[in-house]
């Protein structure tokens, strides 16, 4: 165990996302595995941010499956929101950070956990950052 006066040391990376669409939802979880794996990190922890108002990032099962999630269908009562108000609501009601661990140089998440980028007012370019430190 580190004592209180070791300095956690830790590196920055940086995800660029092209979203294509008003509203999107993007797996970035091989992207962030293979940060991790590049890393060399053994166990740690990952932290991710997301430095817009109008995306969010979320931990939840493979968008992939036939169904949408939960997430997704709660913040569709959102869209009659007037202007762009409703991507800044659902950009905070997602949030823009996770914190993730990572044990044996692999993330500790469940089989069917994925890290979803969320887009809210695309299409834009936009910017992910992944600290990753032990």
């Amino acid at each position: 165990m580190r004592g209180c006066s070791e300095a956690v040391k830790g590196t920055i990376h940086e995800l660029v996302i092209q979203t294509e669409h008003k509203e999107q939802m993007v797996d970035i979880t091989d992207a962030v595995r293979k940060l991790v794996t590049g890393a060399g990190l053994s166990e740690g922890f990952v932290c991710i941010y997301v430095p817009h108002t109008t995306a969010a990032v979320s931990i939840h099962r493979d968008i992939s499956k036939e169904n949408t999630s939960r997430l997704h269908e709660f913040l569709e009562q959102f869209d009659n929101i007037v202007g762009n108000s409703s991507g800044y609501t659902k950009a905070a009601l997602v949030a823009p950070t996770e914190v993730l661990l990572v044990k044996d140089g692999k993330l500790l998440m469940d089989n069917d956990q994925r890290i979803i980028f969320y887009e809210f007012d695309g299409p834009k370019e936009r910017k992910v950052y992944v600290y990753i430190s032990q």
